[in-house]
Parts: C-alpha cells; sequence; structure tokens
C-alpha cells in the first residue's frame, strides 16, 4: 500500500452523473461540443459536484469502447470509479485501487511496479519485461512498468478493465487496463484548495483553478500538488528516515473549441518525486534450514514490527516525469467523429548509492541505477453510427518508444565498480483495429470487433564485467490478431446479460539483464483466450446495483522468469522465457446499495482459481533439488478470495452543516510471490481497514475531515523475491506502510 498524499474530502449527495443514467449502447454520437468532449474524456469531476441531490445511484458514463456508454449497459468487467470517490476513499495512485477494485493486485520492489489483474502481471524486473495490465492517461498508453504507479491529480475518473483488452486497448493487455481520466476544463469559474496534515510530519497542499479565458471558445485548468513527510522506517544504521514522501506534481489543460463540431484539448504535465523508499529490505529466511548472511555474520537484525532496519547505504531517489497530450476531435457529421489523440511523455528514475544486500556490512552496492524512458504515441479513431441498429469503431495506433536501464554494481573493497551494465531498448508499434456492433433486435445486440499488431524491438546491451567488455545486439519482431465476439441481452430496463470470447497478445522481447556472457536470448509472445459471462442489474428504484462476471482463461506461452544454468562457468542465472501454459477462471461480484437515505453500501469479491500448466525451472534457493516439476503451482499474486466494501453515511447536524462517516475495509487471502510456491516468500491472509469522518457545509464550500489509514497498524508485505545464495539466501522485498492518520481542510470557492 502507498503512503496517503490527498486527505479525502466527503460530501453527503449522491450524485447522478451524466445525462441520463441508464444509456443504451449505440446511442448516436451527441453533436454539442460539450456533449462530444464528455464523450471523449467522461464528465468533469466538479460539474459533477455541482449536480442535483438524487436519491438513486449513478451511472457513471465511461469510454472503454471509445465512445460514450453507461458503466450499467457496457458489456465489459469494468470498475469505474469517480474522481469524488477516489477522494473519499483516500486513494491518491494506482497503487490504492486495490482497496476498490475486485481481482487487483499492486506492490513495488526495487523501484519495479508490480500490477495484476486475474492473477496476470509480469514477468521480469528489467526494461524488457513486459506489463500484462496496461496503464494510461487521458488516452495515452505508457511504454514501461515502472511509470505504471502513477499519482492521481485532479482526476475525474478512473476505468479498471479486467481480463485481455486486445481489440480496443491493444498491445500487451493480456490482463487488464487502468484508465486514468484527468479532469477537463470547463466554462465556469471555480477552484478549491485543500491544506493536509497528519503523522510523520506530513504536510501538504493541493488545488485547481477552472474556468473561461475567451468566453466558451477557450478554456483552462490548473491542477497543482506538493507533499512532504518524514518517513515511517528508520535505518538505524545511518539514523535516517526511509519511506518519506517529497512530491511537487502541476498539470495545466487548455481546451479550445473554435466551432461547434471541432475542439482541441491539450495537457501539460510536470511531475517531481524525490520520495526514498526503501530498495532492498531484508524480511529473512528463504528456506528454514539455512540462516541469512546477517545471521551468519553477527550484523544487527532488522526489527520489521518497529519498522527498524540496519544499511550502510543511504538509497536516493529521484524521478522526474514530463507528459504533453494533445486531443482534437473533429464532428464529421451527426453521426461521425474523429478523435486524434497524441502523446509524448520523458519519464526518467535515478537510484544512486543504493544498498543492493540490505544489510549493515560492505558486501555490495549500486552506485547508479537508472531507468530513462522517452516514447511517442499517436492514435487515430472513428466513431460512426451507421444506422438505427449498427454502429462501428475503427482506428490505427502507432507507438515509438526507447528504454534505458543504465546500472552499475560494485563489491567493495576490491571490485568497484566491478559490473556496469547499459542496456537499451527500442521499439515500433503499429496497430489498426475496428469493431461493428449490430442490434439484431432492440434487446438483443451482438459485436464483432479485431485488432493487428505489429512490434519491432532492438536491443543492445553495451557491459563491462572486472574489465571484460561485451558487446550485445539482437532484434525481432512480433504480430498478432487478436479478436472480440460478444452478444449482450436486454431483457427489461434493469438487467444486461452478456457473453464474449476475446483474444489477448502480449509482445516478444529480450532479456535485458542476465548472464551477459551468453547470446542475447529472445522470448516470444504471449496469448490467451478468455471467455466471460457477466450480469448486471439495477433494481428497487435504483437503490441497488448488481455486477456478477465468471470468466475463464487459456494463456499459453505465458512468459515468466526461470532459471538455468551456464553451460560454461555452472552459475545459475534467471532469464524470461515462454515457459508454461496457464489456467485462470473465477467469479467476480460487485454490489453496490442505498438502503436509505445518507447510507451508501459498497462491496466486491473475487474468487480465484489460478494454476500453471506444465513447466519446471531450477529453484535457485534449493538448487540441489535440479529441475522442479511446477505443474499446479499457484500463479504469483494470485490470492484464492479477496473482498472489500465501503461503508458511507451522512447526516445534518444543523441547517447548515452534515457530518459524514466512510470506512473502507479490504481483505485478501494468503498470496505466493513467487512460482515456485516458496512457503516463506509468502503474505497471510489479512485485511486493512481506512476511515474518515467529515464535517461540511450543506453547499459544500467547506469541510474538515479527520482519516485513519491502515487503522489497525498491520504489518504485512507488499512484495518479496528470495535472493538466491547457496549457504545463506534470504528473502527481500518492501513491507508495506502503518498506520498514517491526519487532517484535511478543503475550500471549494
Amino acid at each position: 500500500m502507498k503512503l496517503n498524499r490527498n486527505a479525502p474530502v466527503y460530501r453527503s449527495r449522491l450524485l447522478l452523473l451524466g445525462a441520463s443514467t441508464l444509456l443504451c449502447a449505440g446511442l448516436p454520437a451527441p453533436t454539442a461540443l460539450a456533449q462530444n468532449q464528455e464523450t471523449e474524456q467522461g464528465s468533469d469531476a466538479t460539474a459533477q459536484d455541482k449536480q442535483t441531490p438524487t436519491i438513486e445511484i449513478e451511472d457513471i458514463i465511461v469510454t472503454a469502447q471509445k465512445r460514450r456508454e453507461g458503466l450499467q449497459n457496457t458489456p465489459i468487467a469494468i470498475t469505474a470509479i469517480s474522481g469524488q470517490t477516489l477522494e473519499k476513499a483516500g486513494i491518491d495512485s494506482v497503487g490504492g485501487l486495490v482497496q476498490v477494485t475486485p481481482s487487483l493486485q499492486f506492490g513495488e520492489r526495487f523501484g519495479n511496479i508490480f500490477i495484476t489483474l486475474r492473477g496476470i502481471g509480469q514477468a521480469g524486473q528489467d526494461i524488457g519485461s513486459q506489463a500484462g495490465v496496461t496503464v494510461s492517461q487521458d488516452g495515452v498508453p505508457f511504454l514501461n512498468h515502472y511509470m505504471m504507479d502513477s499519482t492521481f491529480l485532479d482526476v475525474s475518473r478512473v476505468e479498471v478493465l479486467r481480463g485481455p483488452q486486445g481489440t480496443i486497448e491493444g498491445r500487451n493487455a493480456t490482463g487488464g487496463a487502468i484508465n486514468v481520466h484527468s479532469a477537463m476544463p470547463t466554462d465556469t469559474p471555480e477552484g478549491s484548495i485543500t491544506l493536509n496534515a497528519g503523522n510523520y510530519s506530513h504536510y501538504g497542499i493541493k488545488g485547481h483553478l477552472n474556468g473561461p479565458i475567451a468566453s466558451d471558445k477557450l478554456m483552462g485548468r490548473v491542477a497543482f500538488q506538493v507533499d512532504r513527510a518524514d518517513g515511517w522506517m528508520t535505518n538505524a544504521t545511518l539514523d535516517t528516515d526511509k519511506n518519506d514522501i517529497n512530491l511537487t506534481h502541476v498539470r495545466a489543460s487548455l481546451l479550445g473549441q473554435p466551432s461547434d463540431s471541432f475542439s482541441v484539448r491539450t495537457v501539460f504535465e510536470y511531475m517531481k518525486d524525490r520520495s526514498n523508499p526503501a530498495f532492498a529490505t531484508v524480511l529473512g529466511r528463504a528456506r528454514p534450514d539455512k540462516p541469512t548472511a546477517i545471521e551468519v555474520l553477527g550484523l544487527p537484525v532488522n526489527d520489521l514490527e518497529n519498522r527498524i532496519v540496519y544499511m550502510n547505504h543511504t538509497d536516493q531517489r529521484d524521478v522526474e516525469s514530463l507528459k504533453a497530450i494533445g486531443i482534437a476531435r473533429w464532428d464529421v457529421s451527426e453521426n461521425v467523429a474523429i478523435t486524434s489523440t497524441t502523446g509524448y511523455i520523458k519519464h526518467d528514475l535515478v537510484l544512486t548509492d543504493t544498498d543492493n544486500d540490505g544489510t549493515a556490512g560492505d558486501f555490495s552496492d549500486f552506485p547508479l541505477v537508472g531507468i530513462h524512458v522517452k516514447q511517442f504515441t499517436q492514435e487515430l479513431t472513428l466513431t460512426a453510427d451507421l444506422s438505427e441498429r449498427t454502429d462501428i469503431v475503427a482506428g490505427a495506433f502507432y507507438m515509438n518508444g526507447t528504454s534505458t536501464q543504465p546500472l552499475i554494481l560494485s563489491v567493495p573493497p576490491a571490485l568497484n565498480n566491478a559490473f556496469v551494465y547499459n542496456p537499451e531498448e527500442g521499439l515500433e508499434s503499429y496497430a489498426v483495429y475496428g469493431q461493428l456492433r449490430y442490434k439484431m433486435t432492440e434487446r438483443l445486440r451482438v459485436t464483432a470487433g479485431g485488432r493487428y499488431t505489429h512490434d519491432d524491438k532492438d536491443f543492445v546491451m553495451d557491459a563491462s564485467i572486472i574489465g571484460t567488455p561485451f558487446l550485445n545486439e539482437a532484434a525481432g519482431s512480433w504480430g498478432a490478431f487478436t479478436p472480440r465476439f460478444a452478444i449482450d441481452f436486454i431483457p427489461d430496463d434493469r438487467i444486461l446479460l452478456y457473453a464474449s470470447a476475446s483474444r489477448g497478445f502480449k509482445s516478444g522481447g529480450f532479456n535485458t539483464f542476465g548472464d551477459v556472457s551468453q547470446p542475447v536470448n529472445m522470448f516470444d509472445p504471449e496469448f490467451v483466450w478468455n471467455y466471460e459471462v457477466g450480469f448486471k442489474g439495477m433494481f428497487y428504484d435504483k437503490k441497488l446495483r448488481m455486477g456478477v462476471t465468471g470468466f475463464a482463461s487459456d494463456y499459453s506461452n505465458l512468459q515468466q522468469t526461470l532459471f538455468r544454468i551456464n553451460p560454461q562457468t555452472g552459475v545459475r542465472y534467471p532469464r524470461v522465457e515462454n515457459a508454461a501454459t496457464a489456467d485462470i477462471k473465477g467469479i467476480e461480484l460487485e454490489i453496490e446499495a442505498l438502503p436509505f437515505s445518507g447510507l451508501r453500501v459498497m462491496a466486491s469479491g473475487t474468487r480465484l482459481f489460478a494454476e500453471f500448466g506444465e513447466f519446471s525451472s531450477i529453484d535457485p534457493i534449493y538448487p540441489e533439488l535440479g529441475v522442479k516439476d511446477l505443474t499446479g503451482n499457484r500463479l504469483p499474486q494470485a490470492p484464492e478470495w479477496q473482498f472489500s466494501t465501503s461503508v458511507e453515511y451522512s447526516f445534518s447536524v444543523s441547517d447548515k452543516l452534515e457530518l459524514t462517516t466512510r470506512a473502507d475495509y479490504k481483505w485478501q487471502d494468503d498470496v505466493y510471490f513467487d512460482l515456485f510456491n516458496n512457503e516463506l516468500n509468502t503474505q497471510d491472509s489479512y485485511g486493512l481497514l481506512n476511515a474518515a469522518v467529515t464535517l461540511g457545509t450543506h453547499d459544500y464550500s467547506w469541510s474538515l475531515t479527520a482519516y485513519v489509514r491502515n487503522a489497525f497498524d498491520k504489518r504485512y508485505v507488499s512484495q518479496s523475491l528470495t535472493a538466491a545464495s547457496d549457504t545463506t539466501p534470504s528473502r527481500v522485498g518492501q513491507i508495506g506502510a502503518p498506520r498514517m492518520y491526519g487532517i484535511a481542510l478543503q475550500h471549494r470557492f
């Protein structure tokens, strides 16, 4: 779990989002420009706040299929969360979504981001690894998993699409997709400012300013956030904090609409994050019969219960990100629209003086670990209603990106800068896609779509090992067709039934780290066929909404990190291979209810079965056992059970003030962090409780919130691995944030 950066602000009204609570799929494209912008980007969060209160469940408008639809009538397993709900729940980044989203897991380790949906994520932790869950902002997908823990600033909504999204979302989305939409400029002058303060000397300020620049022809919006806090972990060796917060984030948006049929929106964003998370925390033994190096050498042992560690390096981190996005829309006619989405992202992460062994001893360290990513994307999308029964989406997508990962490893005292790696991977990706939907009757609709993706990659590794140079080069191309077929039926205006079959594709690539004395190892694409049935219903005058999804996924050529032996040296080394098949099936449930005025209850749950097919590997922790059969092992980060619930209650305390209480609880079953299902590399089942109380004015202009995160101060591991050593294997990873509490004062004007 991430540290809380944005305290929640609460309001009691139950919102009706969009122009209608239930929008039937296939409605004609709107002609008014404001509606067009909402079609592509979703309703603005501030505009939502000012709508008339209503005692019914809102149907959030989503654009998961490149057109405006109500969530309730979208035949996809999707969780849509409004910006206001994110704020209430204290969710400030992608990592926090696990608190309210079924089947989602998140972890961070050594600067890597690990996201899984339904047990599918990524295999390795280098720039050559492919993330099976894509993350995008305002329609621009992120190239690299290091970029994917996006901080939420002035967000309109987040859509979490579960299961393969090979047709619309495209490349690499074999597990699912997370789409973040920032709030849009409007012609209504308004703004907000929020002051935060909490334990660990936490303080922060955030806000936004929105309004017209040139009447309704040009509008602007600026949002900002500054967050600071001391670390909640103590490095007793150096008497310094770890896991502190030092974040500055700003976004400026412009919306120009020179005519009723054309608009251009630009987004410029800058983020500077100098927070210093613990890089390598030794959690204990990797196998019960062998001590760690800390034990053997008599070094100080980490006290994880009191969050005290012993390391002799400072682990300095510096992250800088720049985004520029342009979205232009042209309404060619009443029923035809063309949208162009252009994106440029530059992302740099630099780690210096990093402790590799995680101990107070001077055994190994990284003087430098860098991640440098540049990407450019261009997408053109056509949406058209061909008749009252038929609509289409068609488009083309291009991505060009370069990723580098310089790394220097020292082994004192004699082998400073002993290992120097400079890997670089380039990508050019092309895709075309189309989807046709046809209403066979007023209540029965069929969908057929497909996407063809072609990836070209090249790779160079310029390395030096104890003065010996190595230069490896490789290039590869992969392509795949990923179709989707679906049928949905609306027996009455309250119920949607659907069934679908879709194919997903995750591109091949190269092992950018590993044994550089060996030829470059290339792995092939990963494929999946996913079969899904779903039910969505709205009952009791829109006071109860529920959705049930059953799914079965058949993965082939699943990319996993396996361990092999160098035949010349006998040394074990990891590399990504197409190791196995996987059988994943399960059921997801989501419920939202308004039992009476002022009370809202939400709950979700997942029952997941995720097992590997036939494959084998050397277990580096038990090398004496040789190659192990891993058939039937559970996939990493795939708990068998998980559920969450949120309860919110609001009531008036005077003619001017109201009180809102909210609690969010998430529980998950035990998880393995490796494919060997090592019993010491697991996290037992646990639950996290977040809560808040808000006193605010009825007109929402002022509010004061007291909040607590991880209220029971639960100790848990968010990500870990086993560090292989024949004599002193250990478990290394990151523990979750402790109890965090504070207050937030907000003013809207």
